[in-house]
């Protein structure tokens, strides 16, 4: 007779933690239903070795019998239906999906940039623009959770940093889905802050992260780009593969058609006095000018850069990033 190994144990329902219903929901208020159906075929692919054995083609910790059975979690919106475990449900009356030894192990590490210029667009604004905008920095958090959504689905692990002229949020990296509830809360939380300074925060996230892998930074960029890559050669020499999304309000893409208007700089309070269609020609030229910087010192380095307009749904940004990078399925 073949005695097979017990699986751990199920969690009990007497001893589980109560949860505030009203904060998770507020938690997830960036993947609802239409996000997570967006997300249902992607990935997130790895493209260099570094600790760990990922490279290429990412595999799922969830395929194949050939993966150990090594625990249970809560089922999320998002999982597979036929991930859940019927048995584990019918005696607990919850649903919970079976968790096996993962096949990869990437480390992600988002910095997302709340500096006062990135709530363009936002409430704030509602006086000025024809139509509700979302902000940049809205835009950016929705790009974090499916990014970190992705990732802690997959079985990799995420962290995210939040900053503006210095650190102000940080949760370290993890890959459990409890993990993913707490970084959504900290972007949840999160709202336009003061000046920024993308070199230093670079400079001070380093020691954070003490595994190296992938840096994903999701910013305006509204800094010395030489200063922003001097920083980001640190993260280089240590084998990083680094991501930057350059995010765009669509109304500095191409400034809106308003008459005299003051444009107030959101992070020094100076301000100009102009009509948009008198300097139009001379603000988008060198608009162009600083993202052709950014663009090659980005390439110098093979870090991957890219620009991203606010208008452009954030589901449809990922999927023909991830597109790129072989991560649809």
């Amino acid at each position: 007779m073949i005695n097979f190994p017990k699986p751990p144990p199920l969690p009990s329902r007497k001893r589980d933690a109560p949860q505030d219903a009203s904060a998770k929901k507020r938690a997830w208020k960036y993947l609802g239903p239409e996000e997570l159906l967006g997300l249902k075929n992607l990935y997130f692919a790895a493209r260099v070795i570094v600790e760990g054995a990922y490279a290429g083609g990412h595999k799922s910790p969830y395929k194949g019998s050939a993966a150990e059975f090594v625990d249970y979690r809560e089922y999320y919106p998002g999982d597979e239906i036929r991930s859940i475990d019927w048995k584990a449900y019918a005696r607990t009356d919850r649903y919970f999906v079976k968790l096996f030894e993962k096949e990869t192990d990437m480390t992600a590490h988002l910095l997302v940039d709340r500096s006062a210029s990135m709530g363009y667009g936002g409430k704030d604004y509602k006086h000025v623009f024809p139509t509700q905008e979302m902000s940049k920095l809205d835009y950016a958090a929705y790009l974090a959770a499916a990014l970190a959504y992705l990732l802690v689905k997959q079985g990799d692990r995420v962290g995210l940093t939040l900053f503006d002229k210095k650190i102000t949020g940080h949760v370290p990296a993890g890959s459990s889905f409890a993990h993913l509830n707490a970084l959504l809360s900290l972007l949840e939380r999160q709202r336009a802050g003061r000046t920024t300074s993308i070199s230093k925060t670079l400079r001070d996230a380093y020691a954070l992260f003490k595994r190296r892998g992938m840096l994903i930074v999701i910013s305006d960029f509204l800094d010395d780009p030489l200063e922003i890559f001097r920083a980001l050669d640190m993260y280089r020499h240590r084998n990083f593969e680094i991501i930057l999304f350059h995010i765009l309000h669509r109304y500095e893409a191409k400034l809106p058609p308003l008459a005299n208007v003051n444009f107030v700089d959101a992070e020094t309070g100076e301000f100009l006095t102009t009509t948009p269609s008198d300097i139009a020609a001379q603000y988008e030229s060198e608009l162009q000018s600083f993202m052709d910087t950014l663009s090659s010192y980005a390439q110098a380095r093979n870090i991957d850069y890219n620009c991203v307009n606010t208008q452009t749904p954030h589901s449809d940004v990922l999927q023909r990033y991830l597109l790129r990078r072989g991560g649809v399925q």
